[in-house]
């Protein structure tokens, strides 16, 4: 019988050639890498990297400063590095010389906004709480327009309807016909593509403000849910119909209220979470002068990264592995380490709070699959051993697949919510007039 860890090649192969007739997102085939960039260090390590004693390494962890992680061998303690990265450009013995590469990689911060913070409680959307605006029930619409003009209207609002130049519906479904495979990014890649070229006039121009260029795109975006779907075809939204109506009817599950609600916390959940890489490659797209199109083109390129949501993918895989074995929480699903689980923890919370309200509102579902109860109780396991908890990547894929929803709706929900906030930073960055423009440490050979 093959091993866990054979099955899991194979399937990245599978998804990584295209077959006839084979739907499912599409990954880079790659056995060993890292997941959201959290990493841990040893204590020697960590004393190194700050050049400090031990007792001030346990003060640090004992203020909250630090986290920390259990070992795989129970006794020993690993260390957070990105908190000891961010500790480390602030120490005296670095200040002379600030290390850039610290800077960039959750340290110090290289640009102001006004957008979005990061909390203990998770991001603030212009001072609203992420969380807060999902526990008033506050639309998906009502928060993309708080990112874009700083106001948070006291009543939901539905889109006006926006026209759709060249048939947008059967461009996408010629050229989805070339394929056999769905890849929701691709997909929502190709929509940017051809409203952004789209015949003048009818749809608002490149240059416009974010309002009117965000609600004619995150509108096309809806209709790839029915490529999603059973229906594998493009549809677009009607008239008087919300995104989360738009896209539970794409995916099948139209008026089903669980399924509208949770859509909607999804997108609420995933609109902003400060300078994430995408959302960094937007800006600095932005300050080239490049227009908003272009800019959303850029951070769709970097989200597809398994670092960031093309991430869910492997969590998928290891949901299939825990399902495998019948869901037995006294295990780790076969291949994967207590402290490498894909799309668990984050860099910047020690519990993902996003995560926590989305997986709270799915254990509330009446009806859902069995396996669902099976995978709540390997998270609660898996904090409770080890400290690891689902980021907001994997609450997604807990999510779609407690609503029964198709395989690839979790990376789909994160990007179109994400769509939000990174039209939101591109103009924040227009406005500065600076272009962004690192500088890199030369370490290589000397010359003449």
């Amino acid at each position: 019988m093959d091993s866990q860890s054979t099955r899991k090649a194979s399937h990245l192969e599978r998804m990584e050639t295209p077959q006839p007739q084979e739907r499912g997102p599409i990954v880079a085939k790659q056995e060993l890498r890292r997941i959201n960039d959290v990493e841990y260090v040893s204590s020697d390590e960590a004393l190194s990297m700050l050049s400090i004693k031990k007792e001030s390494l346990y003060t640090y962890v004992s203020r909250g400063m630090i986290r920390t992680a259990v070992h795989d061998d129970g006794r020993r303690r690993r260390y957070l590095k990105s908190d000891v990265e961010k500790l480390r450009t602030r120490s005296p013995v670095h200040s002379e010389k600030p290390h850039v590469s610290n800077t960039l990689r959750y340290g110090e911060p290289v640009v102001q906004t006004w957008i979005s913070e990061i909390t203990d409680r998770g991001p603030r959307y212009r001072g609203h709480l992420a969380t807060r605006l999902v526990t008033d029930q506050r639309s998906f619409e009502v928060v993309a327009e708080l990112l874009w003009t700083g106001v948070l209207n006291p009543r939901d609002v539905i889109w006006p309807l926006q026209p759709f130049a060249g048939d947008l519906r059967r461009q996408m479904m010629n050229r989805q016909a070339k394929s056999h495979l769905i890849n929701p990014l691709a997909l929502l890649t190709r929509v940017t593509h051809l409203v952004s070229t789209s015949e003048p006039g009818a749809t608002p121009p490149r240059d416009h403000d974010p309002v009117s260029t965000g609600i004619s795109l995150i509108q096309a975006f809806c209709g790839v849910a029915g490529i999603l779907g059973s229906q594998d075809e493009y549809l677009a939204p009607t008239e008087g119909e919300t995104v989360a109506s738009c896209i539970a009817r794409g995916l099948g599950r139209s008026g089903d209220s669980d399924v509208i609600q949770i859509i909607d916390m999804a997108l609420v959940l995933s609109a902003e979470n400060e300078l994430a890489a995408p959302t960094f490659a937007a800006r600095i797209c932005a300050s080239t002068g490049a227009d908003l199109y272009s800019c959303v083109a850029s951070a769709l390129h970097v989200q597809s990264g398994p670092m960031q949501v093309g991430g869910t993918f492997d969590v998928e895989i290891m949901l299939d592995a825990l399902a495998a074995a019948h869901g037995a929480t006294d295990n780790r699903p076969a291949g994967y380490s207590r402290a490498g689980l894909p799309c668990f923890n984050h860099p910047l919370y020690e519990r993902d709070p996003r995560a926590a309200a989305l997986l709270e509102r799915v254990s509330k579902l009446e009806h859902r699959p069995d396996g669902t109860a099976n995978e709540l109780s390997f998270i609660e396991h898996t904090e409770r051993s080890s400290g690891q908890y689902p980021n907001i990547f994997a609450a997604l894929v807990i999510a779609r697949r407690a609503l029964g929803l198709p395989p690839g709706t979790a990376a789909f929900l994160h990007t179109v919510g994400r769509t939000s906030g990174w039209l939101a930073h591109a103009v924040e960055q227009r406005l500065t007039g600076s272009m962004l423009r690192p500088r890199a440490k030369y370490m290589g050979a000397k010359g003449d």
